[in-house]
């Protein structure tokens, strides 16, 4: 196994799980990748190089706080690219 930043499979999980309730301007891919990578930019990574550190990290996200922040993130990345997506 690689190492992995976690964090981005967790944020995409979230964001497909999410996305017909974050009101988005702009459904296309482009500014779906935008979400997740401002998202991404807010969050800590979670980088694992074995799946002993993916048990870990994904335990970790079954608290409440975890998964309070990266809904947060997730909210606030889509209100800044509706506000000023990347493309015409």
């Amino acid at each position: 196994m690689k190492v992995t930043n976690l964090m981005e499979q967790i944020v995409e999980e979230v964001l497909d799980e999410q996305w017909h309730y974050l009101n988005v301007s702009c459904p296309c891919e482009l500014c779906k990748n935008d979400i997740l990578a401002v998202t991404l930019n807010a969050l800590p990574p979670r980088y694992v190089a074995h799946d002993r550190g993916r048990v870990i990290v994904q335990a970790r996200m079954m608290q409440e706080q975890m998964k309070a922040d990266v809904l947060r993130e997730i909210a606030r990345a889509a209100g800044i690219v509706s506000t000023k997506p990347s493309h015409q």
